[in-house]
């Protein structure tokens, strides 16, 4: 790539570096002359249609926007086969977050405080014009040697959603900052920026994050449930309101957290200038050396007019006492929001033991507490979907209002597991889920390009699965593999024919999926593939477009990425 040009005016001088997903150059822009950086798709995603046309509509819709603690972004590369997908923006002398944040060392408290105002400023503009950081993370804020925060590749999480397999590489790497509704597959927010900042705060001032764990699962269990411990337990430098701000922003419940991000960009300020004013309030500033010239002009000064002892205590104790003052009243704001501005009152927790779950929940809400499922058991003697027991409170403790209740739920009779029968024949498939008193579902056949005729390459529910007894299971079954598909007739075709490759992975979760392929060109609207699948399985077809004209792709009848024009 260096010494080469991209979009025509992008002149690549040197290699930066390389993330996950792009390696990144530094370029001349030859139309102004200014030194810029181009992000350049490494090739492991650019063979991936959905996803490239997704990040390309992604990228398009941020460039342009402007704010001092956003990275701006100038441009974005045309995807084809003439260059590779590029995206340029502002050169940012300065460091990654995650580095400041490798020797799990807290950073000063006024030093955290004054990055999460600015990055916390940086969300409210982005909240403004409707758009979703959804990746917010140490790698993705460069910090410059003046202490200023640059937020980057904001608005890209739709991107890496349509894609399989790019989610699952982002998940892993986006894992220990996403709020917990994220993990049951609600869309980011900007309650969800809010709970990210909060978990970036926490890592700041404490060095280390909220939780530790190795796999994805690991961390949506632990965001889902788990409690953190107040920073100030890993870092006694902590002050209570700091505690209280950072636990609210990455509250549990979307609800319960900062409504905004000015608003937690108001709360960290109020915090920051409590914090700059300790100092002054505590101790009192040495006076400055004198030079002899000063200090003829002083002794000159006092001859004509010497100032009593009195007036200069006196004098002493009005500043003291007006830092003081200044020093209660950002104590005063920090409380009354915190505590007195949202004080909840208090309630009995009801003994909901036994009930159905609907109704339990019911009379929960009522006394205003939320009910939230801790695990499900399986019992004998109660009912599935009823309540086994309440672990936290207690039945008739006094809580205040808003608390989540956690409870127990039955299942029922002993569950049975799902045995892992891909791979094996079917005899062999349905003798295994026999013994596990479990029987055969549906069967439906999808080609497969390893697997051999009459081999089970899916099941759903998926293995290790807690079902009830005589679950249906349900098998994917191999029938060899695909036929090869038409080659296209170069010369039959028409002067104004264009030629395209249309391929994607089929997800979701219901076992055979309708997939069609819709080309609108010269000749009108035709659909030139229809097909049904299954989850995991790859479509790849040739098109064929007359003149200009456009594909879709759909499956199920929704579109699963934007339209591609030709």
């Amino acid at each position: 790539m260096i010494g080469t040009t991209v979009g025509t005016r992008f002149h690549i001088v040197s290699r930066l570096g390389e993330g996950w997903l792009f390696t990144v150059y530094r370029a001349r822009d030859q139309l102004t002359g200014q030194p810029v950086a181009v992000k350049v798709l490494r090739p492991t995603f650019t063979s991936i249609p959905s996803f490239t046309v997704a990040l390309q509509h992604a990228c398009e819709q941020v460039t342009g926007l402007s704010h001092p603690a956003l990275v701006r972004y100038l441009t974005v590369g045309e995807v084809n086969e003439r260059q590779p997908f590029f995206w340029v923006c502002e050169l940012v002398a300065g460091q990654e977050l995650a580095q400041l944040l490798q020797r799990r060392l807290p950073l000063a408290l006024p030093q955290a405080l004054q990055l999460a105002v600015q990055i916390a400023d940086a969300l409210a503009y982005l909240h403004q014009h409707n758009i979703v950081h959804g990746d917010l993370r140490p790698h993705n804020i460069l910090v410059t040697a003046r202490g200023e925060v640059k937020v980057g590749d904001y608005g890209l999480w739709m991107a890496f959603t349509a894609s399989r397999v790019v989610e699952t590489e982002w998940m892993e790497r986006v894992a220990p900052y996403l709020a917990p509704e994220r993990f049951q597959g609600d869309e980011a927010t900007p309650q969800s920026d809010i709970y990210a900042l909060g978990v970036l705060l926490y890592q700041m001032l404490t060095g280390r994050l909220p939780y530790e764990a190795a796999t994805v699962a690991e961390f949506a269990h632990f965001h889902m449930t788990a409690l953190p411990p107040a920073p100030s337990s890993l870092n006694p430098a902590v002050p209570p309101h700091v505690d209280t701000l950072v636990l609210q922003a990455m509250a549990k419940d979307p609800q319960r957290r900062f409504d905004s991000a000015n608003t937690l960009r108001a709360m960290l300020q109020a915090a920051l200038a409590l914090t700059d004013l300790a100092p002054s309030i505590s101790t009192v500033p040495p006076h400055p050396t004198a030079t002899p010239a000063e200090t003829q002009v002083l002794t000159e000064g006092a001859a004509e007019e010497e100032k009593p002892v009195w007036r200069q205590i006196t004098q002493s104790a009005l500043a003291m006492l007006g830092g003081m003052f200044l020093g209660l009243l950002a104590v005063s704001v920090i409380v009354y929001y915190l505590l007195v501005g949202t004080r909840p009152r208090e309630v009995v927790v009801p003994d909901v033991t036994g009930l159905p779950l609907t109704e339990a929940q019911r009379l929960l809400e009522e006394r205003g507490l939320h009910l939230r499922v801790l695990r499900r058991e399986p019992h004998r003697d109660i009912p599935p979907d009823h309540i086994v027991r309440m672990e936290d409170p207690e039945p008739n403790r006094r809580v205040v209002e808003g608390r989540e209740v956690l409870v127990v739920v039955s299942q029922g009779v002993t569950p049975a597991t799902v045995p892992d029968v891909t791979g094996q024949k079917v005899a062999d498939a349905i003798a295994a889920l026999k013994s596990a008193r479990l029987r055969v579902g549906q069967r439906v056949e999808a080609f497969s390009e390893t697997a051999p005729a009459g081999t089970v390459i899916g099941q759903q529910p998926p293995p290790l699965t807690q079902v009830p007894e005589d679950t249906p299971v349900h098998l994917i079954v191999s029938k060899g593999a695909p036929p090869p598909e038409p080659e296209v007739n170069w010369r039959d075709l028409p002067p104004d024919a264009k030629v395209a490759r249309v391929a994607i992975v089929v997800g979701g979760t219901q076992l055979q999926q309708v997939v069609q392929i819709q080309v609108t060109d010269a000749d009108g609207t035709r659909e030139v593939y229809r097909g049904v699948h299954v989850p995991g399985d790859r479509v790849s077809k040739t098109v064929v477009v007359r003149g200009s004209g456009r594909i879709r792709v759909l499956v199920n009848g929704k579109p699963v990425a934007p339209d591609q024009e030709l």
